[in-house]
């Protein structure tokens, strides 16, 4: 090892013999974790009676622990201190999935017991400590790609800085803040204060997305370090792409380098080239624009994400330095005053839904694998744009519209011309804008104080103007819910609209004729899965699209609007999935909102069929309610269907044929009888055929994976399982809500969850506790990782009176 360590230091210091030192390490596992205290220092380690910020890494009351173990002051972020007995956690990590809920909790923070009300949940200490081998001459930087909220930073006890956001990266250089010998530890600490909120629903509390360590030589492209942009003629499908690229020189020598720039199509085939030499001052940081032209490009689009590959390497004396990878598309965005949006020249209307970033089980803490499988989810019945509601996304979820082809409006959280407020908006725009699937700037939500006046318009404008400079390829817009036409209308590129119903958004298009318009958001619909009748006692909402509140409206009331009025470019859904918090309408118990079109375990509701109906060409003729009956006589059977016209029948009979236009509903009132629905459509000269049918009573389990048979055995990949309770025929028993418990090998189980907005069940369970959840309608979810063993996973799945299923995850 020390060997190697010289060797190394060696290689890195001497600038004219280096090589590329570049190591992105992701931080995720070996945390330790213990709660502190939002109001009694002495029970948060005594924070704030320490002197804590008087030197640097010299604290008097460490110096007295080391004499004197029995010193009265414990310090968490000194490198010396004890956390063998805090528990250990691995990252994304969210203590507020542990907290119970109580009625007299906070409903912005989902009736957990966490906030203002429960200091004694509020505040959270992280330690960990790096088994890395540092080399003296290289760069560290510290990334944490957010983390909620109000965090303070140590690394070996020296303050690095603070984030009051939750939601915006913290970068640190901590190059001179390591020990370099082999023998000496280093040790991040991380202060986490959840009490204040951000939004109106769940945030969650904790570290909850990715930690990484990246290790480059003196000579490196930064972080976020790259711009590419696209100049496209559409009718040669040419592109010539411009890169603009920062080289920092981090030595205490000026350096003669050679920037070289390829580009690689899909199947890693080098297609364009150029490379430029330049001299960067000691201490330095140049900005380099390079120029390359790619022919019969591939255009990045819903339909045919392509995406292209830049790099960059940083050569010296004819040894490669550094080397840093961009993603990126080629495609052309326009939006239009006359015909809404053009993507690549051709109008797209937006099929877009609003997303918070939580699910059940996990909370905020999503893994990147969740991320992905929860955009597949959404592309599946026809979403094709995605708002960031009400804050900027995570960089994986951004990762995977780019690849599954997701157009994206990236939210700010803090819409303010402040210093803080700017230089938020300025991480998330360098961070993101190479990313094809933002197509839009929203610069905030719903500010009904400043939105129509004059102090509004020069916020939005100041904003504008910097959002210009940093991407000048791109447009922005402000979502709101009121004063259309005035205000932040006067200064954004795009008028975002909150809802229809709120104002005459046909004014504003007649009196601003130049102002490009959509409806950022829409519907508020609520619906319970599996539920058909409105129980305010459960805060459970049928399923008919019938319960909106004032402002909200029908999906087909809507669409309508939407469908008659080419000069908006599309709308918006709240939500696409169910998200903590915001129970409207009844409130407690209902501890998770009713919105989704998918619920909070990313399962269908039934207007999950109404919108693929009619945003995707797939032929759908689907049936509800399920026929196990729902308490009363007789029912509104609805389809949700595309079909030209469909007939349908109860146990053979016929009970009418109906004629379809665009949007309908064709309905039935059916007097409930046991046995089958069966639904017959005609679409032209084709024909379908659905039904749904009374099951027999809950007989077995079902185990099934959404995310296949294997894993990666690094503990931060998933496995997402499904249960189903089935009767003997193998149907899934829509009413079916039995006990399971999980008993899992080999494995770390991250969350459970069952899509019911009122369950006060636990989450999460301690490790060595077998996991339990309730079924709802029929469906329950569990959410595993390896635990790193390298064994294969083994997860039986029992219920009283029911057969057990079992499933075997492998681990690549």
């Amino acid at each position: 090892m020390k060997t190697f360590y010289l060797l190394t230091l060696l290689l890195c210091v001497s600038l004219a013999n280096a090589q590329n030192m570049r190591k992105r390490i992701l931080l995720n596992s070996d945390w330790r974790f213990a709660k502190g205290h939002a109001a009694n220092p002495e029970k948060d380690f005594n924070y704030g009676r320490a002197l804590s910020f008087s030197k640097i890494n010299f604290l008097q009351e460490a110096t007295l622990l080391q004499a004197d173990q029995k010193s009265r002051f414990t310090i968490p972020h000194t490198e010396i201190y004890d956390d063998s007995q805090w528990e250990r956690v691995s990252l994304p990590h969210d203590w507020g999935m542990t907290l119970s809920f109580a009625p007299d909790q906070l409903k912005v923070k989902g009736y957990r017991r966490l906030g203002g009300l429960s200091p004694e949940n509020s505040v959270g200490w992280y330690r960990k400590n790096l088994k890395q081998t540092f080399v003296k001459g290289c760069r560290y930087h510290l990334e944490f790609e957010g983390i909620f909220r109000d965090a303070q930073v140590w690394m070996n006890g020296i303050y690095l800085g603070k984030n009051e956001s939750g939601y915006v990266p913290l970068l640190f250089d901590v190059t001179e803040c390591l020990n370099y010998e082999p023998e000496k530890e280093n040790v991040i600490t991380v202060r986490v204060n959840a009490t204040q909120s951000e939004l109106w629903s769940y945030e969650g509390a904790g570290i909850y997305r990715n930690v990484w360590l990246t290790q480059t030589s003196s000579v490196h492209i930064p972080q976020w370090g790259t711009f590419v942009t696209s100049d496209v003629d559409l009718t040669q499908r040419q592109a010539v792409i411009e890169a603009l690229i920062e080289v920092a020189n981090e030595s205490d020598k000026a350096v003669d380098v050679v920037l070289k720039n390829s580009i690689t199509d899909i199947e890693g085939k080098q297609i364009a080239y150029t490379e430029k030499h330049l001299s960067i001052h000691s201490l330095d940081k140049n900005e380099i624009k390079t120029h390359m032209q790619v022919n019969n490009a591939h255009l990045w689009s819903p339909e045919t994400p392509y995406l292209y590959t830049l790099r960059t390497e940083i050569e010296m004396n004819n040894t490669v330095i550094d080397s840093y990878v961009t993603r990126f598309g080629i495609r052309t965005i326009t939006f239009s005053s006359e015909q809404g949006f053009l993507l690549n020249g051709k109008r797209v209307q937006l099929q877009g839904v609003c997303c918070h970033q939580d699910h059940a089980g996990v909370g905020v803490a999503v893994p990147d694998r969740l991320n992905a499988w929860r955009i597949q989810k959404l592309k599946e019945f026809g979403t094709n744009a995605y708002r960031a509601s009400h804050n900027p996304p995570t960089v994986s979820l951004l990762d995977a519209c780019d690849s599954l082809g997701i157009m994206v409006i990236d939210e700010m959280r803090m819409m303010s011309s402040s210093d803080e407020g700017l230089q938020q908006m300025k991480t998330i725009i360098r961070r993101d804008r190479n990313h094809p699937s933002i197509i839009l700037w929203s610069l905030g939500n719903e500010e009904p104080t400043i939105q129509k006046t004059e102090k509004g318009r020069m916020i939005a404008e100041r904003m504008k103007r910097i959002q210009h400079k940093l991407d000048p390829t791109r447009m922005c817009t402000a979502a709101m819910n009121g004063g259309w036409g005035s205000g932040f209308s006067l200064a954004v590129d795009v008028q975002g609209s909150n809802y229809f119903r709120i104002g005459n958004l046909d004014n504003v298009h007649e009196e601003l004729p130049l102002l490009p318009c959509i409806l950022t958001e829409e519907a508020s619909t609520l619906t319970t899965r599996g539920i058909y009748s409105t129980i305010k006692e459960k805060d459970h909402h049928q399923s008919y699209d019938h319960d909106r509140p004032s402002w909200g409206s029908t999906a087909q009331e809507w669409m309508r609007y939407v469908d008659t009025r080419p000069y908006i470019g599309g709308a918006f859904v709240w939500t696409g999935f169910d998200y903590g918090g915001e129970a409207l309408m009844y409130y407690w118990p209902g501890v998770v909102s009713n919105f989704g079109i998918l619920d909070y375990c990313s399962y269908p509701k039934d207007a999950y069929w109404y919108y693929k109906a009619w945003w995707t060409n797939e032929p759908v003729l689907h049936i509800l309610p399920h026929w196990n009956g729902i308490g009363i006589d007789s029912v509104d059977v609805q389809l949700y269907t595309n079909m030209d016209e469909a007939e349908l029948f109860l146990n053979n009979k016929s009970l009418g044929k109906k004629t379809i236009g665009k949007f309908d509903i064709p309905t039935w009132r059916v007097k409930y009888t046991p046995g089958k629905l069966t639904a017959k459509g005609k679409n032209g000269n084709k024909k379908y055929i659905a039904t749904v049918e009374t099951t027999g009573k809950p007989a077995s389990l079902q185990l099934t994976s959404e995310t296949g048979g294997s894993i990666k055995g690094d503990g931060n990949d998933i496995a997402i399982i499904t249960v189903k309770i089935i009767d003997s025929k193998k149907r899934i028993v829509p009413t079916a809500n039995n006990r399971i418990c999980f008993k899992v090998e080999n494995g770390v189980v991250l969350g459970v969850g069952n899509g019911n907005p009122s369950c006060h069940e636990p989450d999460v369970f301690p490790q060595g506790v077998p996991a339990e959840r309730s079924a709802f309608s029929g469906y329950a979810q569990l959410i595993v990782a390896s635990d790193r063993s390298g064994k294969s996973i083994n997860i039986v799945a029992t219920s009283e009176e029911l057969r057990e299923s079992q499933i075997q995850i492998n681990i690549q």
